[in-house]
């Protein structure tokens, strides 16, 4: 879509959504949202939001801090769920109908209402900038909101900015005599201005961490997958990350798998999603591909990952709106031929195993922090994932085998070609 300027695309619709089963699904919606409210985690999302994981995932050095170089935040007290429902919290908001009501509403000192700021945005505009003021992160957040830009991009590529800044990479002139500070909100959010201005400076920063890192010769000092800056859950301190950043359809995403959970202990047995210490490495591979089958079934039926249903009943629910006669297996089944084909498409338009990789600073070790000293051994796990895949270690395609164990036999015919059973004689040979 951003290659052709293309922002988004809306739709308004005049009917219903049409149900296989209604009464079955809604006596199961039902059942599912009484048991939600019960939930633990549904419970810690509704009165914290999801900001209440701040000072856990700093514990364990899985909160970037300084643009992903510093082990820790002193001051994540301060940017903290439980301080945001202490100080300026005034009440909680909701996707349409959904019981956990995770969003924040919050009022700062100048009276008006806004949302508040999620963990992302919060890493983002706080400890990876070394800002610990929360009603500026806040600020800043609800900025980014109103120019439609991403926070995680855009945290990280200024972070990247300051980065460069303090080793002498870029100068004042680069930035029209504007001095990059570490923790300075005021500057910042001149800089995201500037940025959607396309601005002086700002016209640097709109290319992206990469593009920015490439025009001051530095792009290996990009924290960025495939052009996708990475979120704010460091693989150092939660190595399943690792894999799930390298090989993300999208780039360093972590929406395409939130594996962080897992390593912090949502597991799933119904699923064989097993717990592996956080620091484990090749032996956790298979575990987060079957999490990543689980999480494209989740965004192609739109479920929100923090709705803690158990997938058997997510399938319940799932054949009860489509008709369907799935089972885990299907179900799971389902999600592996989706990650497939997103993968086919992106070998189709170049990519090769090379670029599965984690940008170079998530491979240095920090010398605090609850990750201290670790790095993940990039080359043994992707190599374990892909034997979990049913991938080519040369490519990074998908096999032949592997697509028609999926029903994909086109598929394997396009990526390559037709078997030699089916080659003219003299070609076989060849």
């Amino acid at each position: 879509m951003a290659s052709k300027n293309l922002k988004a695309i809306a739709v308004h619709g005049t009917h219903g959504v049409p149900l296989f089963d209604p009464a079955a699904y809604g006596r199961l919606r039902s059942e599912s949202n009484r048991a939600l409210k019960q939930d633990n985690e549904a419970r810690v999302l509704h009165e914290l939001g999801t900001a209440g994981a701040a000072n856990y995932s700093e514990y364990l050095g899985a909160m970037p801090a300084k643009y992903y170089h510093q082990g820790g935040f002193d001051l994540v007290d301060s940017v903290s769920g439980a301080t945001m429902a202490d100080q300026i919290l005034t009440g909680q908001s909701t996707c349409h109908a959904c019981v956990i009501a995770c969003g924040r509403v919050v009022r700062l000192d100048d009276g008006v209402k806004r949302k508040g700021p999620e963990y992302e945005t919060i890493c983002a505009f706080g400890p990876n900038l070394l800002i610990s003021d929360l009603p500026a992160i806040t600020r800043l957040g609800g900025l980014c909101d109103r120019l439609g830009m991403d926070t995680i991009s855009m945290g990280n590529t200024i972070g990247l900015a300051l980065h460069l800044f303090e080793q002498g990479i870029i100068q004042p002139r680069d930035t029209g005599g504007l001095e990059l500070r570490w923790g300075d909100a005021q500057m910042v959010e001149r800089l995201v201005q500037m940025t959607a201005r396309r601005e002086g400076f700002g016209d640097a920063l709109a290319q992206g961490a990469r593009g920015l890192g490439r025009m001051f010769g530095s792009v290996l000092e990009a924290v960025e997958v495939n052009g996708l800056e990475v979120a704010f859950h460091d693989p150092r301190g939660v190595s399943g990350m690792a894999i799930a950043y390298a090989t993300s359809p999208r780039g360093a995403c972590h929406n395409q798998s939130d594996y962080f959970s897992v390593d912090w202990g949502h597991t799933e047995p119904e699923l064989g999603i097993e717990y592996f210490s956080r620091h484990a490495q090749a032996e956790k591979a298979a575990n987060v591909a079957r999490h990543q089958d689980w999480r494209t079934v989740h965004n192609a039926a739109v479920m929100c990952i923090f709705a803690n249903i158990a997938p058997s009943r997510q399938v319940e629910l799932i054949n009860a709106a489509c008709g369907y006669d799935w089972d885990i297996r299907g179900f799971l089944g389902s999600g592996e031929r989706g990650w497939n084909l997103k993968r086919v498409i992106n070998n189709r338009l170049g990519l090769r195993s090379e670029q599965d990789r984690l940008p170079r600073a998530l491979l240095e070790p920090l010398i605090t922090g609850g990750s201290e000293g670790f790095t993940p051994d990039m080359q043994g796990m992707l190599y374990a994932y892909y034997a979990a895949r049913g991938w080519d270690h040369q490519t990074g395609f998908p096999t032949r085998e592997k697509l028609r164990g999926l029903d994909l036999d086109d598929i394997a015919v396009d990526l390559w070609g037709k078997p030699p059973s089916q080659l003219p004689l003299d070609r076989a040979r060849v």
